[in-house]
C-alpha cells in the first residue's frame, strides 16, 4: 500500500516551524511494516493545496494530511478538499457540541469562529480529537483513502496512535508478521558503524535502517515474514550480531534513552549521582530528572556558571581558576570532587567548556569541553573537542557524553578515548 503525507501551513513553508508530524508518522509506519512513499509540504494557499492533492492522488493509495483545520480564515484544508472532491460541507451539531463542551470546561465562551471546525464533507467520517477542538476526518475519494488531522503535534500524535495506524493496518492488503528492534548507539559516527556492520552477513529478509537522531544513531532492525516466529528469530539473531560487533557503543537494545539506562544502572547497584555543570547549564541534570523516580538515585546538581560560584559552592580554588581558567582539566576535576564532597554522592560528574559561538581562543577553541568523574575508584577526566556546530549542539554533545561516561564507569567498560 502506497502511503503519502502532506503537511499544510505557511509556518512550515516559511521555516518558522519544523514539521514534526511527518517524521512521527513515518516512524510509526515503518515500525508497523508499512512504507511511506512521499512527504510533502504546502502553504495555506488554495492552488498549492489543490496541486498537492492532485499529485498525491496520482501516486498514492492512502494520504494523511495535517494542518489547516483550525477556526481562522487561513485554515483552508477542509474547504479545499470539499471543492476538490465535490462533497459539500455540512454542519454537524454533534461535533460542535464536543467543541463547545471543551471550551466550557475551561470556563470560556465558545468563539463563533470555532463553528467552522464542525463543518464536515458530506459522507466523511469524523475522527475524534481527545485533546483538542479540531476533529479529524476520514474520506474516500478517487479510490483513495484520505485522512485529515490537526497540525498541533500532541493532537496529531495521539490521533495517529489511536486511530490512523490501526486503520492503516486494517486497510493494508498484505497481511504479514513484522518483528522490529531498535538499538541505540553513541560514540561512533554513522559511517563508522556502517564500516563495522558491512562485514556482517545478515538474513536476506532482514532490513537494517540507520536513523541518525543527534547526537545518537538508532539502528532499526526489522523483518516481515509470513510467520511471526521466523520474523522474531531473524531480528533477534541480527541484534546479537550487531551488539557483538559494536560492543560498548550500543547502550540500549530496548530503545531506551541514555538517561533511563543510566538511571536503571544506578538504581540496580544502589548508587547515587550528583552533577556539577557550567557550559551545559543544567542540561545533564534535566535529562536525568526527566525520568520518573530519579529521586531514588539522583541527589542533585550544581549549575556553577560563574567562577565565584564554582569557588563558593564547589570549593574550586580562586588560584586555580585564575591560573588555569574555568575551562580546564584541573577545574573540571575540582568541580567533580566538590560535587561529590558536598552531596555525599557515590558518583559525581562535572562538565565545563566553551559552547560558543563566542568565547573561543586559539588555545581554547569553541567546542572545547572537559568532563570529569569521581567515584570510589578515584578521579577520571578527559579533554574533548567537539566540532563547532552551534551552541545547542555542543551542549547536547557534552551532556550526552557525560551520561555515557557515567554508564561506562558504572559498568566497568572502556572509557571514551581509551585504547
Amino acid at each position: 500500500m502506497k502511503i503519502a503525507f502532506l503537511a499544510i501551513g505557511d509556518e512550515i513553508i516559511s521555516g518558522k516551524v519544523q514539521d514534526a508530524n511527518g517524521k512521527y508518522l513515518a516512524d510509526k509506519i515503518a515500525l508497523n511494516g508499512l512504507s511511506l512513499k512521499y512527504l510533502m509540504t504546502a502553504g495555506d494557499n488554495q492552488k498549492e493545496i489543490m496541486a498537492a492533492f492532485d499529485f498525491l492522488a496520482s501516486t498514492s493509495e492512502l494520504i494523511v494530511c495535517s494542518g489547516g483545520l483550525g477556526p481562522t480564515p487561513d485554515d483552508l484544508t477542509m474547504e479545499v478538499f470539499a471543492q476538490y472532491s465535490g462533497a459539500a460541507l455540512e454542519f454537524q451539531a454533534g461535533v460542535f457540541e464536543k467543541i463547545d463542551r471543551r471550551f466550557k470546561l475551561r470556563g470560556i465562551e465558545t468563539p463563533i469562529t470555532n463553528k467552522k471546525q464542525a463543518m464536515v464533507p458530506k459522507g466523511a467520517k469524523v475522527i475524534p480529537n481527545p485533546i483538542g477542538t479540531a476533529p479529524g476526518i476520514e474520506a474516500g475519494f478517487k479510490n483513495r483513502q484520505w485522512f485529515f488531522l490537526p497540525g498541533v503535534p500532541p493532537e496529531f500524535k495521539k490521533m495517529t496512535d489511536e486511530f490512523i495506524i490501526p486503520r492503516m493496518l486494517e486497510l493494508a492488503s498484505e497481511k504479514k508478521s513484522l518483528a522490529t528492534k531498535t538499538l541505540r548507539c553513541f560514540g561512533l559516527p554513522e559511517s563508522g558503524i556502517a564500516d563495522r556492520l558491512n562485514k556482517l552477513k545478515f538474513d536476506p529478509l532482514l532490513k537494517l535502517a540507520y536513523l541518525p537522531e543527534f547526537p545518537e544513531i538508532y539502528l532499526r532492525l526489522s523483518a516481515l515474514c509470513e510467520d511471526r516466529n521466523q520474523a522474531e528469530a531473524i531480528v533477534s539473531k541480527a541484534a546479537d550480531q550487531v551488539k557483538a560487533e559494536l560492543k560498548e557503543y550500543v547502550f540500549s537494545d530496548t530503545d531506551q534513552p541514555l538517561e533511563l539506562v543510566v538511571g536503571e544502572l544506578l538504581k540496580s547497584r544502589g548508587l547515587t549521582l550528583a552533577t556539577a555543570e557550567s557550559c551545559t547549564g543544567g542540561l545533564a541534570a534535566k535529562r536525568i530528572t526527566d525520568i520518573p523516580g530519579s529521586s531514588h538515585y539522583f541527589l542533585g546538581g550544581y549549575v556553577t556558571y560563574s567562577n565565584p560560584l564554582k569557588h563558593k559552592e564547589l570549593g574550586v580554588s580562586e588560584e586555580m581558576l585564575a591560573a588555569k581558567g574555568a575551562v580546564s582539566d584541573e577545574v573540571a576535576r575540582a568541580m567533580a570532587e566538590g560535587a561529590r564532597k558536598q552531596t555525599g554522592a557515590d558518583v559525581a560528574i562535572a562538565i565545563t567548556g566553551i559552547a560558543g559561538p563566542t568565547g573561543g581562543t586559539p588555545e581554547k577553541p569553541v567546542g572545547l569541553v572537559f568532563i570529569a568523574l569521581e567515584d570510589k575508584n578515584g578521579l577520571w577526566s578527559q579533554r574533548l573537542q567537539f566540532l563547532p556546530w552551534g551552541r545547542a549542539a555542543v551542549r547536547e554533545l557534552a551532556a550526552e557524553t557525560a551520561l555515557e561516561i557515567v554508564r561506562r564507569r558504572v559498568l566497568g567498560l572502556r572509557m571514551p578515548g581509551e585504547k
